[in-house]
Formats: C-alpha cells, structure tokens, sequence
C-alpha cells in the first residue's frame, strides 16, 4: 500500500464540495486506486484529516501524473483557507479486526 494523509483546513459550507469532488475522484475508477478517507475535526468541523490509500507506489504515481487529478487540485484553492500539508508514504499494517497484521519489513524499501 501506499499514499497520502494530508491535514486541510476548508472555508466555512465547503465540505459538501469536497464530497462532491471527492465522489467524482472515485467514479474514476484510478487503477489501483484502494480507498479515501475522511476524518473531520469533532472541536473544529473546518479542520479534516484526509486518507488516500493505492495499492502500490507505481499505481500512486500514475494517478498522480494523470491530467485529471490535476484538475481535480485546482479545484481545491477554492476550497481550503491554506495549502494542504501533505505527507505521502508507503502503508504499514499494525493491526486490524479479526486478527494480527501482516508482518512487514522493518525498513522502506526492505
């Protein structure tokens, strides 16, 4: 796994929009494309935590070089009071329900 978890800060009424653009983002269908994620602020509902998650980093990159996630970020300036702080990497299982997490090496790239 691999992706992104990127802590935003929306205009007032503009989490309906991400829905909506967000929404469109995953009609596409973006191969290896596995989920997003939404986690909004319970003391501040203008603050979100947003969870990108693609299969693998060659799937991540590819989306990320394509045309139409470009366009999908020039929406966000409209969105967002301040450029999102985003921290892109590979996914690390710890647990999960129903049983341990998948051992995983120690080291990126191991």
């Amino acid at each position: 796994m691999f992706g992104t978890v990127a802590k935003m800060r929306f205009k007032p009424g503009s989490f309906e929009k991400l829905q909506e653009v967000m929404s469109g983002f995953e009609e596409r269908q973006a191969k290896g494309f596995v989920s997003t994620t939404v986690y909004r602020s319970q003391s501040d509902p203008d603050e979100m935590w947003l969870a990108i998650v693609f299969e693998d980093e060659a799937s991540y990159r590819a989306n990320a070089d394509d045309p139409r996630t470009d366009q999908l970020a020039k929406t966000m300036p409209e969105l967002v009071n301040a450029a999102p702080e985003g921290h892109g990497g590979r996914g690390v299982p710890m647990a999960r329900r129903g049983g341990a997490a998948p051992k995983m090496p120690s080291k990126a790239g191991a």
